[in-house]
């Protein structure tokens, strides 16, 4: 009897032996998998934040592409308004010449015009070409140069054509006449 209850304490033991050695393979396993699922979550973190840049460039690039078309459309039209401003005011230009009365004509060609430099002042437009201004290549075109006793040498006398600019780009030159020595 006293090896039976030997027996039985060797395998009572050897079985507490046994499930520690599961219960501590288990718990690893446990440590193993917290560690796994820390490493997969920081993963998951960093696929989030890449995707959320990822998609503020893309804003950031669609925005820019819009201003860019906005401008370059802007441009393109300004430049298809410029010739119809100069008609208006070689119109205005020649019935002065002519002595042309008629009021509501006039007037109303007054008024486009006027409506139309209201546009570009809108757009931030800018109107090159001063009398008295220096002459600058970059915004100004020769017409012809004239002696002058009243403007300083290299100076605009007159303006033929107003020149346009539309943040420092050039949409037209000035046709201008210059005062030589």
């Amino acid at each position: 009897m006293h090896t039976e209850n030997k027996q039985s304490n060797d395998k009572k033991n050897n079985i507490e032996e046994n499930i520690d050695d599961i219960l501590l393979f288990q718990n690893k396993k446990i440590q193993d998998l917290k560690v796994q699922l820390l490493k997969n979550k920081k993963k998951i973190d960093d696929l989030e934040l890449r995707k959320l840049a990822n998609i503020e460039n893309i804003n950031k690039n669609t925005k820019e592409k819009i201003n860019k078309i906005k401008y370059t459309e802007t441009e393109k039209c300004l430049k298809k308004i410029i010739p119809i401003i100069d008609s208006l005011e070689d119109i205005l230009t020649l019935s002065k010449k002519l002595n042309i009365t008629e009021q509501p004509l006039i007037k109303g060609i007054e008024l486009t015009l006027q409506s139309l430099f209201n546009i570009l002042f809108k757009l931030n437009v800018k109107i090159e070409g001063n009398k008295n201004e220096v002459f600058n290549s970059n915004i100004h075109d020769i017409f012809e140069k004239k002696t002058s006793n009243d403007i300083p040498y290299n100076h605009i006398i007159s303006i033929h054509k107003k020149g346009f600019s539309l943040n420092k780009v050039v949409l037209r030159k000035a046709i201008v006449t210059i005062s030589k020595k």
